[in-house]
């Protein structure tokens, strides 16, 4: 199934947690094993890095948050592959605080510094920011100021060590019933030190799943040989260390139609509120 020439991936600093130097290793190893060809891992410094890397052929195939696949599908690109966790698509942002905050809910934000990761991070950013608006946290209201620190690790650092007062990490579906997991995964995603200096305030409604696409320039029997060996991680030990590790999912699925309907709708909807 191997493919003539060697594949790019692309990823974002932005999209990673304090593991972030393994990850261009494990993604390589676990693609290459499934795809039978080289996979080179390219590595940008923030989502409009990234995605602008699809749009213009520099990577051949990229993980994106859910606002900027759907960007980039608009565009001829194409999403093949969404990360499962827990056996859901959907994920979910869980917000933090210090531990002796004494704060009880995100409708008693005001006032508060928010250490945000990316514009285009779902869970980092848009979705949660969102909610906070409809509990009755009216961002431009409520909070004192509004900072972007890029990655995960970096906003929680700054709420634990005072600089900021809210920041944001991603979880699982099911952790949103289940705090100990919750901690589980944010320990996976920030260490177990600066996990322990905060504490879960909320967690938000679901969010649409992040996905995998490959670019429009990648010709129709590339895509689907690299589609497939996507799908396919789960079967080698090279491909669940990459899935656990990096995209903290126990596999790939694929996208069907009713699907794609489903992000075209939600990714206009968040467009529409100023996303």
């Amino acid at each position: 199934m191997g493919l003539a020439r060697t594949i790019s991936f692309g990823l974002s600093k932005n999209h990673a947690g304090v593991n972030l130097e393994a990850w261009p290793a494990l993604l390589s190893s676990g693609v290459s094993a499934a795809l039978g060809s080289p996979v080179v891992t390219a590595l940008a410094d923030d989502y409009d890095a990234l995605i602008n890397q699809v749009l213009a052929g520099a990577v051949d195939v990229a993980w994106l948050p859910p606002l900027l696949h759907a960007r980039a599908a608009e565009q001829g690109a194409r999403l093949v592959a969404l990360p499962q966790r827990g056996g859901w698509l959907t994920f979910r942002s869980a917000l933090l605080v210090r531990k002796d905050d004494p704060i009880d809910g995100p409708a008693n934000l005001r006032g508060a510094r928010v250490a945000w990761r990316d514009r285009a991070s779902a869970s980092g950013y848009l979705f949660p920011r969102i909610e906070l608006a409809a509990l009755g946290a009216t961002p431009d209201k409520a909070f004192s100021s509004e900072k972007f620190y890029g990655s995960v690790v970096d906003a929680a650092q700054a709420v634990a060590s005072g600089a900021a007062d809210l920041c944001t990490c991603w979880v699982s579906d099911p952790a949103a019933r289940d705090r100990d997991r919750a901690m589980v995964e944010i320990e996976k995603a920030l260490g177990p030190e600066l996990a322990g200096k905060l504490r879960v305030l909320h967690v938000t409604d679901p969010i649409p799943p992040d996905g995998l696409v490959v670019a429009a320039q990648v010709q129709e029997a590339e895509r689907s040989a690299i589609a497939t060996a996507l799908l396919a991680l789960h079967t080698t030990p090279q491909g669940q260390k990459a899935l656990q590790t990096v995209f903290q999912a126990e596999r790939l699925a694929p996208v069907n139609d009713a699907l794609l309907r489903s992000l075209k709708t939600w990714a206009e909807a968040a467009a529409a509120r100023g996303a």
